[in-house]
């Protein structure tokens, strides 16, 4: 019996090296998460100026027209990267299943300790299904580019024989049996192989090692060995929630300026917009939105920031905190909500920051670099002159992603002693994460590798456990 109450067990999780390749996809995942956050923002704020300019807000035509196209042209390269994040992502998604499964096979070939269960992040990589986001990618896309091929061959028919219009539904239908090859073969030539790598693992961790190893974790659940710190929000949280509230309030600004200047009398079969004179100091006030909305959305990026900062140098100072537990045989159990935390794989706050901001940047410096080469709908006469520019913040968007790619890989790579020392001392259940049918995957509620079915989270929140 240790100095925390948990009885000695010599089962435990652990996390095994996957290799560069398996670094790369995880952290890739992570960090094209982070992206897409970033890629929100640009929406967003495309929508937040684009309505500035639509509704005459800026009270400068040039600029309004010059916005207007750069918004328009912002919209398309957003809706291009998501595209390509999302497939990016996907296969990401898999190669981070199929090194883990690989890694974990090579590990019982070379007689990995049956003592040393998979962590239950290893063990969700192995039972699960390997492309199911690849999948998902290739028959959406499948079925979206079958719909439009569908219509240029109706367009096809009707015109005659366009040879442009013949191009693109040849084009179009290509792709679409390209993206139905990969659905198919993400289902039918990708997962047999998986699932053999699954029984081979089984084969070497019986039920009985896994058993032995979440039994000192949900021991823990039950006992409430473990105390959670204060529910009071960190400094870090409150920042980040400040940012939030001031976000909103920007936005609200500028919703009712855009409101306030216009009223709405009926058209015939639709609503027409007349602009609306008021009192000098209501005048003032509704063009006060505008620079309200300004100054709330930046005052909101930098309290974010800063929460990012106390964020940072928290789980910096609890990470020290727990090294300096482990070495000290009787310290007690600490929290375990740093115990869930720190026992998982996580994005560093500033490599989240870097992707977030990559995502919004490259959208607005390709956008930029395109309408001035001419590309667009119009100005390229404004952009054109900040060309060096928009490829530089290209670059260096492309960089921030690069290193937040990288940073991620790394903080993963050295922090994977420190899990499994928590793991083998302190065991901690991951945290449920059903999705929208209410299921769970097993890896998160129990032994997985001789029964990888999902269990429902309902009112009976036991019902699938052995």
């Amino acid at each position: 019996m240790s100095d925390d109450g948990n009885q000695t067990n010599p089962w435990h999780w652990y996390e095994y090296e996957v290799g560069l390749a398996g670094e790369t996809a995880r952290a890739c995942v992570h960090s094209l998460t982070s992206f897409l956050i970033g890629l929100g923002c640009a929406f967003a704020l495309i929508m937040g100026v684009g309505l500035l300019a639509e509704e005459d807000l800026l009270d400068d035509p040039g600029l309004e027209e010059a916005v207007d196209h750069l918004s328009r042209m912002s919209m398309g390269v957003l809706l291009a990267l998501v595209l390509v994040v999302c497939a990016a992502g996907a296969v990401a998604s898999f190669l981070r299943e199929s090194t883990t499964s690989k890694a974990i096979v090579n590990a019982a070939a070379r007689g990995a300790s049956r003592y040393a269960v998979p962590s239950p992040d290893q063990v969700r990589s192995v039972t699960g299904k390997p492309a199911e986001a690849l999948a998902f990618f290739g028959w959406g896309n499948a079925a979206l580019a079958g719909l439009l091929g569908v219509i240029g061959l109706i367009v096809v028919l009707a015109e005659g024989d366009d040879a442009e219009s013949m191009l693109i539904f040849s084009l179009v239908t290509g792709y679409a049996l390209i993206m139905a090859f990969v659905g198919y073969a993400s289902s039918h030539l990708l997962t047999p192989a998986h699932e053999r790598r699954h029984a081979r693992v089984a084969a070497h961790w019986s039920s009985n090692d896994e058993g032995h190893a979440w039994k000192a974790a949900k021991q823990a659940r039950r006992d409430g060995a473990g105390k959670k710190t204060t529910s009071r929000p960190s400094i870090a949280k409150r920042c980040l929630y400040g940012a939030a509230g001031l976000w909103l309030g920007g936005a609200l600004a500028l919703q009712m300026s855009v409101l306030t200047r216009c009223t709405s009398t009926p058209g015939i079969g639709r609503y027409e917009c007349e602009e609306t004179t008021y009192s000098s100091p209501i005048e003032t006030l509704i063009a006060a939105g505008v620079w309200i909305f300004a100054v709330l959305i930046s005052l909101g990026v930098l309290l974010a920031a800063i929460g990012v900062l106390f964020d940072w140098r928290q789980r910096r100072s609890e990470r020290a905190e727990l090294r300096t537990r482990l070495a000290d045989p009787r310290s007690e159990r600490p929290a375990e909500d740093l115990l869930a935390y720190h026992s998982q794989r996580q994005t560093h706050p500033l490599a989240r920051v870097g992707a977030t901001m990559s995502g919004a940047g490259l959208v607005f410096s390709t956008s930029s670099y395109l309408v001035g080469n001419g590309l667009g709908l119009g100005s390229e006469d404004v952009f054109a002159a900040y060309r060096t520019e928009s490829l530089a913040a290209m670059v260096v968007s492309v960089g921030m992603f690069v290193a937040a790619l990288l940073g991620t890989g790394i903080v993963n790579v050295r922090g994977r002693e420190l899990r499994n020392a928590l793991m083998e001392r302190w065991p901690s259940p991951p945290s449920w994460s059903a999705d929208s049918n209410g299921k769970v995957q097993r890896a998160k509620r129990g032994p997985a590798l001789h029964g990888s079915r999902e269990v429902k989270v309902g009112k009976n929140k036991t019902s699938g456990q052995r």
